[in-house]
């Protein structure tokens, strides 16, 4: 693997790794499915997550972005990208101050039950739970689509660098959360979580400022 398709796979990493730790509807169904069926539950809706933007990717890699191959378009595209990080990154940094941003992880025990019918539902709730979050759509019409632009330049190495650091985020994170869900022992507190978060943003605005001067200047 170059130089490049390592940058693209961490900057990937940890573009995803700070959108997952951000409070939302998949913390929350992680955390109620795994105390209600086991830790498993957060594999399968991740999977199902994964298999939604795996076909995202494809689709931008096999036609949708041609639709976006005008320098105009790509440049307001590059640029929103880079706004849309720097809003993500003040966004966190005032939700700590305010202390809004809170992980609440009780504890509990599991119920492993995991069938062929509990597991397609699963991953069902995965994709739903993904489609059903307006951020997501933002996030792919932006951020995603940034990242791709410069992913195929690099042709399917560099897609799959992308999809295998945006993914790889998401299950360690959530398999992370899963995991002491399930388990029910405090391995991770509020001070340890803002800690990571105040980093990510702190990354988030670097990202964002280096795409919107790159963007702007093509």
């Amino acid at each position: 693997m170059n130089g490049h398709l390592i940058q693209i796979f961490l900057s990937s990493l940890l573009v995803a790794f700070t959108g997952a730790i951000t409070p939302g509807p998949m913390l929350t169904l992680v955390i109620t499915s795994v105390a209600q069926k086991g830790f498993w539950t957060a594999v399968l809706i991740v999977a199902g997550h994964a298999i939604l933007e795996l076909i995202v990717v494809i689709g931008f890699y096999l036609g949708t972005l041609k639709y976006l191959d005008d320098p105009v378009l790509l440049k307001i595209i590059g640029i929103l990208g880079g706004v849309f990080l720097l809003y993500m990154a003040i966004s966190m940094i005032i939700g700590v101050i305010r202390k809004k941003i809170v992980l609440c992880i009780e504890d509990n025990k599991s119920n492993f039950n995991i069938g062929i019918k509990h597991t397609l539902v699963t991953i069902g709730k995965g994709i739903i739970i993904s489609l059903a979050n307006p951020y997501w759509y933002i996030w792919w019409l932006t951020i995603g689509a940034t990242f791709m632009i410069e992913s195929v330049t690099h042709n399917t190495s560099g897609v799959s660098s992308f999809y295998t650091g945006h993914i790889l985020a998401d299950f360690i994170w959530y398999l992370f959360i899963g995991f002491i869900t399930a388990t029910g022992r405090r391995l991770f507190n509020q001070k340890i979580y803002i800690g990571i978060l105040l980093l990510c943003s702190l990354f988030l605005t670097y990202l964002g400022v280096k795409f919107i001067i790159s963007f702007s200047f093509k």
